[in-house]
C-alpha cells in the first residue's frame, strides 16, 4: 500500500497539488510570525509594564531545554508539560520585572563600567582567555539581541542582583537563637529498647489454599502483564563498518601532503592593544588625535603597559597590560589583522580604525608551529582517512538500508541485500528493556499503531551516533491477567510476611503495654529469647539505629525530673520497636569549635536572608497591579 502511495506521487499532478499545500501552509506561518512580532501581544502587565509574549515565548523555550538536557538523551520527552513550563516561566518573569521596578524606585543604578567589566569578563566572549569582539558580537546576535538590548537586559539583570545581593547580607541571627539552635542540634539521648525482629515470629506461619484464592480475587490488577512486544532488527554499526575500510599507503602520502601545504610555516602572533572606543565618525575623529599623540609618547619611551591601564577602554585586557591573546591571521578584525602582519615583536602599530574605534597595536610574539613527520602522523592519518570513508559508508548505507526497509514486506530481502544479520530482542513492556529496547526512540516507534497494528518495517531509527536500526514487531503480547498457578508462590509468600509483621506488632505491642502499666515482663521476654539494649548519649547523626527509629526517639517526649518515658514504633522494615526513654542532655555552644560555629551561624544568617528576599517577593506580587 505504501509503495503504491509511492509511485502515484510521482505524478505532475500530485506535484502541482504538493506546492500548492506547502505555499498555502507557508503564507499562513509567515502570516502568523509577522503578526505575533508587529503586534507583540503583551502576556502580561505589571503596574503598568508589559512583558510581551515573544519574551515569554524564549523564556518558556530556554526552561524547556533545561528540563530535556537535565532529562539526558534516553527521557521519555512527553513526561514535559509544556504549560507548566510556560506558566513557570511567566511567573519569573513577573517577579524579575517587579524586582527591577523595586530597585528603579530605590534609586539602584548600574554603571556602564560595569557593564563593560561583564561583557569583557564573560567567557563566552573569550577566545584563549581574551575578549573576543567578533565571538561576542556573534553569540549576542544567536541570542536575540542587538549590542544595546543585551547591555539593557545586562543592566535589568544587574539591578535584579543588587537587590538579591543586599537582602543576601542582612540576615542576622542572635545570640539566643544559636544557643536555642546549639542545644538542639548536639542534644543528646539516654535509652534503652527491645527489638521484635520477624526472626521470632517465623514459627507456625501457615497460608490456606482458600486465602491465596481468596487474594488472587481481589487484588487482580497487581498480576496483569503490561503489554509487550519482541522485534526483529537490522542494525548498522560504525565500529563494524570500519574494519572494512582499508586506506593506501598512496592516500597517507596524499594527506600528508595537503597538511603540509595547509599547515607551512603557520605563524601565530601574539597581540596587546590599547582601545578607544568611538561609535560615531566625530568620536573616531578626536580618537585618532589621541592614539597619534599616544603613539609619539611611546615612540618617546613611554611605557606602553602604563598608557594601556590609562586609557585603553578594553577593561578586559587592561590589566594584562592590553593582551588579547593569540591569532594565526582569522581571530580578530581584518584592520587588526593587518597591521600584526606589519609588525616586528616588541613593536607598535600607528592608529588602525576598526568597527569597535581607534586601536594602537603592539605585536608581543610571534611564533611558528612544527609540523609533525611523517612517521609520527602516519597513524594519525590513516584513522583520520579511514573515518572520512567510514562517515560516507554509514550515510549511504543509513540510506540504503532506509530506502530498502520501506519498500519491503519484512527484514529477509534488506537483511539479505546488504548483508546483515537480522537479530531480535526479548519481550517489553512501553517501560522498556534491554539493548535497543532501552532506546526512548525504539520504544516509542516499537508501540506506534503503524508499526505494531499494521505490521511495518520502521524508519530508520538512530540508537546511538555510531549506531541505527530498522526493527520490526515479532511478537504483541495484549496485557493479561496472569494465571493463579503462575503467581500461588508469590501470593504466598506475601501472605506469610504480613503474618508475621502481624504476630511481630501484636507481640511489640503488648510488650509496650505491660511495661507502660508497670507489669513484669521478663518471662515474656525470656520467652520469646528477647532483652533490653542500652543505649548512652545518642546523637541525631548516629548511625547505630536506623534513621526512622534515631528520627523518632528525637521527637519523644522528654522525661520529668528522675521519670523515664515509654513507647513503641513499627519500623518500615516490619520490626518492633519497644522503647524506654531516660534521659535528654542539651548542647551547647561549647560542643562547636570556631569553624564550625562560624558556619552554623553563616548558614542561618543565610536561611533568615533568604526567608526575607521571598518575603518581599511575596509583598510585591500582592501589592502589584499585574493584569494576565
Amino acid at each position: 500500500m505504501l509503495q503504491k502511495i509511492r509511485d502515484n506521487s510521482q505524478g505532475i499532478g500530485a506535484k502541482i497539488f504538493v506546492w500548492f499545500i506547502i505555499v498555502i501552509f507557508g503564507a499562513w506561518g509567515a502570516s502568523t510570525i509577522v503578526s505575533s512580532v508587529i503586534n507583540g501581544t503583551p502576556a502580561v502587565s505589571v503596574n503598568g509594564t508589559d512583558i510581551d509574549e515573544l519574551e515569554v515565548e524564549r523564556t518558556t523555550q530556554i526552561r524547556l531545554q533545561e528540563m530535556m538536557q537535565s532529562l539526558g538523551p534516553d527521557a521519555d520527552l512527553s513526561s514535559i508539560d509544556e504549560d507548566l513550563a510556560r506558566e513557570a516561566a511567566l511567573n519569573e518573569l513577573i517577579q524579575q520585572e517587579l524586582l527591577l521596578q523595586y530597585a528603579e524606585n530605590t534609586g539602584m543604578v548600574i554603571s556602564s563600567r560595569s557593564i563593560d567589566r561583564s561583557i569583557a569578563q564573560t567567557a563566552d566572549f573569550q577566545v584563549d582567555g581574551m575578549f573576543n569582539g567578533e565571538r561576542a558580537q556573534m553569540l549576542i546576535a544567536s541570542m536575540g539581541y542587538t549590542p544595546n538590548s543585551y547591555r539593557a537586559a545586562l543592566a535589568s539583570q544587574g539591578l535584579i542582583n543588587q537587590v538579591s545581593f543586599a537582602y543576601g547580607l542582612s540576615g542576622f541571627v542572635t545570640t539566643p537563637e544559636i544557643e536555642n539552635i546549639a542545644k538542639l542540634l548536639n542534644q543528646t539521648r539516654d535509652l534503652r529498647y527491645i527489638l521484635v525482629s520477624l526472626d521470632t515470629q517465623l514459627n507456625n506461619i501457615d497460608v490456606s489454599e482458600e486465602e491465596i484464592e481468596e487474594y488472587y480475587s481481589a487484588n487482580e490488577s497487581q498480576f496483569m502483564l503490561e503489554e509487550q512486544v519482541s522485534l526483529e532488527y537490522l542494525e548498522l554499526d560504525k565500529d563494524a563498518i570500519f574494519d572494512e575500510v582499508v586506506v593506501t599507503e598512496e592516500q597517507i602520502v596524499q594527506r600528508y601532503e595537503e597538511e603540509q601545504l595547509e599547515y607551512q610555516s603557520q605563524i601565530e602572533r601574539r597581540a596587546a592593544h590599547i582601545l578607544l572606543e568611538a561609535f560615531d565618525d566625530e568620536g573616531m575623529a578626536e580618537n585618532l588625535t589621541i592614539a597619534t599623540e599616544l603613539k609619539s609618547r611611546i615612540d618617546n619611551g613611554e611605557s606602553f603597559e602604563a598608557l594601556v591601564l590609562e586609557y585603553s577602554d578594553d577593561l578586559g585586557s587592561a590589566e594584562d597590560g592590553g593582551d588579547v591573546g593569540y591569532t594565526t591571521g582569522d581571530n580578530f578584525v581584518e584592520p587588526f589583522e593587518q597591521a600584526l602582519l606589519t609588525l616586528d615583536v616588541g613593536e607598535v602599530s600607528g592608529p588602525v580604525q576598526t568597527e569597535f574605534g581607534v586601536h594602537l597595536i603592539k605585536l608581543t610574539e610571534r611564533s611558528e608551529s612544527a609540523l609533525e613527520s611523517f612517521e609520527d602522523s602516519r597513524e594519525r592519518l590513516e584513522r583520520d582517512l579511514k573515518s572520512d570513508e567510514v562517515d560516507t559508508l554509514f550515510l549511504q548505507r543509513s540510506e540504503e538500508l532506509g530506502n530498502l526497509a520501506f519498500e519491503s514486506f519484512d527484514l529477509s530481502d534488506p537483511a539479505q541485500l546488504m548483508g546483515l544479520e537480522i537479530q531480535t530482542t526479548g519481550l517489553f513492556s512501553r517501560s522498556g528493556g534491554v539493548g535497543i529496547a532501552a532506546n526512548s526512540d525504539v520504544i516509542n516507534t516499537a508501540f506506534s499503531p503503524q508499526i505494531l497494528l499494521d505490521g511495518l518495517n520502521s524508519d530508520l531509527i538512530s540508537v546511538t551516533p555510531s549506531r541505527s536500526v530498522v526493527i520490526r514487531v515479532l511478537e504483541h503480547n495484549q496485557p493479561r491477567l496472569q494465571a493463579m498457578e503462575d503467581v500461588r508462590g508469590e501470593i504466598e509468600i506475601m501472605l506469610q510476611f504480613e503474618k508475621i509483621q502481624e504476630k511481630t506488632l501484636n507481640l511489640g505491642e503488648t510488650i509496650k503495654s505491660n511495661y507502660q502499666n508497670d507489669q513484669n515482663i521478663d518471662s515474656l521476654l525470656e520467652t520469646q529469647n528477647l532483652s533490653w539494649n542500652q543505649l548512652n548519649g545518642l546523637e541525631r547523626s548516629d548511625q547505630v539505629l536506623p534513621p526512622q527509629l534515631v528520627n523518632y526517639i528525637f521527637e519523644m517526649t522528654v522525661p520529668e525530673d528522675d521519670g523515664t518515658v515509654i513507647d513503641g514504633l513499627m519500623l518500615n522494615s516490619g520490626e518492633y520497636v519497644v522503647i524506654e526513654l531516660q534521659a535528654v542532655k542539651d548542647g551547647s555552644l561549647e560542643d562547636f569549635d570556631e569553624t564550625e560555629l562560624n558556619s552554623l551561624e553563616s548558614f542561618i544568617a543565610q536561611q533568615s536572608a533568604n526567608a526575607d528576599f521571598e518575603a518581599l517577593i511575596t509583598g510585591l506580587q500582592n501589592r502589584a497591579d499585574i493584569i494576565r
